[in-house]
């Protein structure tokens, strides 16, 4: 699960930068609880609204169920993080948990960011054929099953391929490190090229290509009214937010590889910033875990909805009926300013509007 390993025991004797471990240490746990607590509760919420419209026929919301399913796994996961930071790096829970974990966390990642590619590509298409003939609902539901079992498989291919390297193993304390046993340099190469091209590369052509191709079919098509020039440039936010979350450490972990394989190129200082950097940059990036359901869901108009309507269902029938009154009423108020075109701008540039 780490790439810092025993090579750092000599940079902290020999570097002259001095960094520091204990604050770096209070922070990433700070911050790894603050995500835990609301990312779980928002994905959470994302699974729970979309689990209730899973026979939609609108792929989009089927895709971001996934996605939130994924994100939760990774959110229930993150204590075990939060400890390991906590004891320093120290792997207490046995080499059974280390594998598993790491299984996991890889596969989720995975899985996360291939059906945002497959969203992006589901909304373009959706508005290209908006107006062609409908294929039969059944028909539709295959082909997204189909697809999105193979994205969970592929995804779970690569997390196998990366947790049969992970073991405990004790140097001066037991860590969980991924440390391939047979030709440490290629393998361990392979592995950082492989993540980089499918969990960020190529996800973030399709998204940002299909993200662009939305865009500039919404600006052509007389069918579809824009309340403003931001519901077209918020299109490009869901790509930025994924390229800035990621881009850090998949370039963290390019440097990391650059040294294992010329081990002259970088100074000892910038070596240890280097591992220092690693568990920093990783956070960052499972702060689209946060992202996504906000992004994707709670900016979405039909969720809030459907949200509401869910939450009114538990309540005591007469506050529910209060209110569905005070909705209803606003409903119609805001149909009367325009609604009609407003909800036909955020059906093309929202990731999850539409269907049931």
């Amino acid at each position: 699960m780490d790439a810092e390993n025993n090579d750092t025991d000599w940079i902290l004797n020999h570097c002259t930068v001095k960094v520091d471990w204990t604050s770096r240490r209070i922070g990433l746990f700070l911050l790894h609880l603050f995500m835990f607590i609301g990312g779980l509760i928002m994905n959470l919420t994302v699974v729970w609204v979309n689990w209730q419209r899973r026979h939609t026929r609108n792929t989009v919301i089927f895709c971001i169920l996934n996605m939130g399913v994924a994100d939760t796994m990774l959110m229930l996961f993150l204590p075990i993080s939060m400890l390991e930071i906590a004891l320093d790096h120290v792997w207490v829970w046995g080499d059974f948990l280390c594998r598993f974990s790491n299984l996991i966390i890889v596969v989720n990642i995975h899985a996360s960011s291939f059906f945002l590619a497959y969203i992006s590509v589901e909304r373009y298409l959706s508005l290209v054929h908006g107006s062609a003939p409908k294929i039969t609902a059944m028909s539709e539901k295959r082909k997204r099953n189909i697809i999105s079992a193979a994205l969970w498989i592929f995804a779970l291919f690569l997390g196998f391929l990366e947790m049969v390297h992970v073991r405990v193993l004790g140097y001066s304390e037991p860590g969980c490190y991924l440390v391939p046993e047979h030709d440490y340099k290629k393998w361990f190469s392979s592995l950082v090229i492989i993540q980089f091209l499918a969990q960020y590369l190529i996800p973030v052509v399709i998204m940002v290509t299909f993200n662009m191709l939305t865009a500039r079919a919404v600006r052509s098509s007389p069918e579809v009214q824009i309340r403003s020039i931001a519901d077209i440039w918020f299109l490009h936010v869901y790509s930025s937010v994924f390229v800035i979350c990621w881009l850090p450490f998949h370039l963290t972990m390019i440097l990391i590889l650059v040294d294992l394989t010329q081990p002259d190129l970088f100074t000892c200082n910038t070596v240890e910033q280097l591992f220092f950097s690693y568990t920093v940059v990783r956070t960052i990036a499972l702060l689209h875990c946060l992202a996504n359901p906000i992004l994707y869901s709670f900016l979405s108009r039909s969720f809030r909805s459907k949200l509401i309507n869910l939450i009114l269902s538990h309540l005591p029938q007469d506050i529910a009926a209060n209110q569905g009154m005070d909705q209803h009423a606003n409903r119609v108020e805001g149909e009367g300013n325009g609604g009609k075109a407003n909800n036909t701008a955020e059906n093309n540039t929202s990731q999850s509007d539409g269907g049931p």
